[in-house]
């Protein structure tokens, strides 16, 4: 019989951080945050072996909690306590699961948006503000389980439409007008600063694969030894974005903006990798298993940075491992 499943979650956070600001006075500031988050969700079950669902979620990441990950996009600092806000994050999702062959292969699809809100950026003041935005659409497919006795998969394809809505602003500097007369030099009009919309506005987010692919696979050759492989897909990856757009002015203290001649984007090629595995049940309490990474020993970046820096991936690397069991 069809049946209909309704799911709902709430949470509640108190963050509290405290950190002590660089200087000889060692200045201790505190911030608390409290924040409240919900999800629903909907299930339908048209026959056992089938579902369609749909799911609203709600997140918050307060300022100074990515502390622990060496990084914080939204550090507490002694100008920004009172304006900070917690980064806002909200997640639509619809999708459907079956299970094929008396549950022995499960496939899956679904589709997808994430808007992030809050985001810290600059503002045309070239001040803390919390206006940036970021939108992700997407859809994916899965499947895991056995094919044919002994032959089981598991992989999927992800495909992402990661856009930055409003990246905030970024400062141009007009230099001063300046005039020297017998030696002496007079200033017309001092430097002046001016907002303009970031280069990151209307762009892909940075360190997010359009696509990627991955699918694992398992072969039982015999009661004793197992085989198998995995295929990794990433696209390419954007670490950030700079254009040359510069400011000047005139003697009458009026500024012009003068466009872009150069965009300049950096990024990290797509790759693929290839790993394999083998396993041998040497006695009933000895297992050995020995794990190929990156087989054809490939060159290619894992991470890349708004700086001219990306991480290399390790090359070729085996490995053997004994499981003792008593």
């Amino acid at each position: 019989m069809p049946s209909l499943i309704l799911n709902l979650g709430a949470r509640y956070d108190r963050f509290e951080s405290t950190i002590t600001l660089p200087g000889a006075t060692q200045t201790k500031v505190n911030r608390v945050d409290n924040l409240f988050n919900w999800q629903a969700g909907l299930v339908f079950n048209p026959t056992p072996e089938t579902s369609l669902y749909a799911s609203y979620a709600t997140a918050a990441t307060p300022p100074n909690s990515l502390l622990g990950e060496g990084r914080e996009d939204n550090a507490i600092t002694a100008a920004t306590l009172d304006l900070l806000k917690p980064q806002k994050t909200k997640s639509y999702e619809v999708g459907a699961k079956a299970s094929l062959f008396g549950e022995k292969l499960q496939l899956g699809a679904a589709a997808f948006q994430t808007e992030i809100s809050n985001a810290r950026v600059l503002d045309d003041n070239n001040t803390a503000s919390f206006i940036g935005e970021t939108r992700i659409r997407g859809f994916e497919f899965n499947v895991s389980g056995t094919i044919l006795p002994g032959w089981t998969v598991f992989g999927g394809f992800t495909h992402l439409d990661p856009k930055i809505i409003d990246g905030g602003f970024t400062t141009l500097t007009a230099a001063a007008i300046t005039t020297t007369a017998n030696g002496v030099t007079t200033v017309v009009q001092p430097a002046r600063t001016i907002g303009v919309v970031s280069v990151n506005t209307g762009k892909q987010v940075p360190q997010t694969a359009r696509n990627s692919f991955t699918a694992t696979t398992n072969v039982t050759v015999t009661k004793r030894l197992q085989i198998g492989g995995t295929a990794l897909y990433m696209d390419e990856q954007i670490g950030g974005y700079a254009d040359n757009r510069t400011a000047t002015q005139t003697a009458a203290g009026v500024v012009t903006v003068n466009a872009a001649t150069k965009t300049l984007t950096r990024s990290i090629p797509d790759y693929w990798r290839f790993d394999a595995r083998a396993s041998y049940k040497l006695t009933d309490n000895i297992d050995l298993s020995v794990n190929a990474q990156n087989v054809t020993n490939k060159t290619y970046f894992s991470q890349t940075y708004t700086s001219h820096f990306a991480s290399i991936a390790a090359g070729r690397t085996v490995f053997g491992t004994v499981n003792l069991r008593f």
